[in-house]
């Protein structure tokens, strides 16, 4: 790769958004979340992306709804993308995990946008996760305004559960299935799958590190 690949700047102008069809606008911006997520509870999260990465949830969450159904609202546009600017900066220095891992050879062998293939997988993962590191996802319910300071961290993680399946029943996210992936299909490649997850680094990263054999059990939720 030579430098021509390289920017030398981002332009990040909301206002180029709102015509951005609302699928994509959904998936980019729960991939954002995701990234955001992820960066918090990564085992190379540091106070930098802490702080990075608790803004973006504050501001991607509560607007994710109003941005799919309200394209032209411009405050919630900001907000978003300003969201995921913040989450950027975080998992570009905190590094993504089991999400990730999972989602990209779902995009390589079923064509599923990257930003779609994490948003199916996001409550199951952060289901099997959250027993790594309760506080740190408990923490990111409070980020996103879904739990008070008199909720226990289990409570919290309760509540984000819930926030992360009605997030995607609201933004019409669809199983595999209904994305048009046969079960034969997705069964041959699960194998290679597998290989390809773990082979990434992302899982590592995860507060709860899985082995094969469980990340297999998540494809199959799916």
């Amino acid at each position: 790769m030579g430098n021509g690949f390289v920017p030398v700047a981002a332009l990040v102008d909301y206002e180029l958004t709102p015509t951005a069809p609302p699928r994509t606008t959904a998936d980019t911006a729960i991939d954002s979340l995701t990234h955001a997520i992820e960066a918090y509870v990564s085992r190379k999260a540091s106070p930098f992306t802490d702080a990075q990465a608790i803004q973006a949830m504050g501001l991607i969450a509560p607007n994710l709804r109003c941005v799919f159904d309200q394209p032209e609202n411009r405050d919630a546009r900001e907000a978003v993308m300003l969201g995921a600017t913040l989450a950027g900066i975080a998992f570009s220095n905190a590094s993504v995990a089991l999400v990730h891992g999972m989602s990209r050879p779902i995009g390589a062998f079923f064509h599923v946008p990257h930003g779609l293939s994490n948003a199916m997988l996001l409550p199951a993962v952060t289901g099997y996760s959250i027993v790594g590191n309760e506080r740190r996802y408990s923490e990111c319910a409070r980020a996103i305004a879904l739990a008070g300071a008199t909720d226990s961290d289990h409570q919290a993680t309760q509540k984000l559960l819930l926030e992360l399946d009605a997030i995607n029943n609201d933004l019409r996210v669809p199983t595999l299935a209904e994305f048009g992936v046969s079960k034969a299909s997705f069964d041959d490649a699960l194998e290679l799958m597998l290989e390809q997850a773990l082979a990434s680094g992302s899982p590592a990263n995860n507060p709860r590190t899985p082995s094969a054999d469980e990340i297999w059990q998540i494809y199959q939720q799916l």
